[in-house]
């Protein structure tokens, strides 16, 4: 269990929705679209205390890319990771992109898994971002439109503010305390990250979620996991796109491009309920 900080928690001021009443009392909810949309509008009330994440598959835990590898097997390897493994990358990219980061500082150490994070090298940070929309787009566009994994997406709501105010915060690789902390590296050279209103947990845990929930109590709780289900993905796509929220934006790119032309014709087509396994 982190270690608590010393000063106070801030009360941040929170306006729950309705939904957020019915299901106080569970992990996780199921809501609509739309309940969604007035969610995420009952938290602006908060002043940016949340961070959100989407990922398309409901069943998912908030589990790193590293942690779903064999490079890091226990807490203890984490620092093998850093010390061992992420030098020998970044002499690598440094060849190509030719900018190099200092990974003796822990801004320079964030900065550059920041980096590999957005460019698939395994890392243990968690891509988070400020937009609950930008959450919403990432979770349902990674939906396989024709053949659905999963009946619904999740997004998660990281109350981050009061998280940070209680529990110390790490980023000393070689201390070995169990912990989650947020990390919000500057966008030099990672535009990606600016685009995205990006920012990370990174942690030395292989269960996010399992840490957090095993930290709340009956009255003070930290993650919401909101479940959607995947047929309205048409429509949310649509509304998203219309905000302004697609690949091009988010990712431009030649290759966003296609994706979103891909995306505004296969739009049109209803969802294929989901095979039966």
């Amino acid at each position: 269990m982190v270690g608590k900080a010393h000063r106070r928690c801030r009360r941040v001021s929170m306006r729950p929705s309705p939904f957020i009443e019915r299901y106080r009392s569970l992990s996780s909810m199921e809501l609509s679209w739309t309940e969604y949309k007035a969610q995420a509008s009952a938290d602006l009330d908060s002043y940016g205390a949340y961070i959100y994440r989407g990922q398309r598959v409901a069943a998912w835990r908030l589990t790193s890319t590293v942690h779903r590898t064999a490079l890091v097997r226990s807490i203890a390897e984490i620092a093998g990771y850093v010390n061992y493994m992420l030098p020998q990358v970044h002499g690598a990219v440094e060849g190509w992109t030719g900018r190099s980061w200092d990974l003796a500082t822990p801004l320079g150490l964030a900065e550059f898994m920041a980096f590999l994070q957005h460019n698939g090298f395994p890392t243990p940070l968690l891509d988070w971002t400020a937009s609950p929309y930008i959450a919403a787009y990432f979770a349902f566009e990674a939906v396989n439109h024709f053949a659905p994994q999963s009946e619904n997406v999740a997004i998660y709501a990281f109350n981050q503010s009061a998280w940070r105010t209680k529990f110390k915060q790490i980023y000393d690789v070689a201390d070995q305390t169990p912990h989650v902390s947020v990390l919000k590296p500057r966008t030099i050279g990672n535009h990606k990250l600016a685009l995205q209103q990006g920012c990370f947990t990174w942690s030395n845990l292989s269960d996010v979620e399992e840490h957090i929930r095993q930290n709340e109590t009956d009255t003070e709780t930290y993650l919401r996991k909101y479940e959607i289900r995947v047929a309205e993905r048409p429509r949310v796509m649509r509304e998203l796109d219309l905000m302004g929220i697609s690949a091009v934006q988010l990712m431009p790119s030649t290759e966003a491009v296609c994706k979103k032309a891909l995306e505004d014709l296969i739009g049109i087509n209803p969802l294929e309920p989901r095979s039966a396994l």
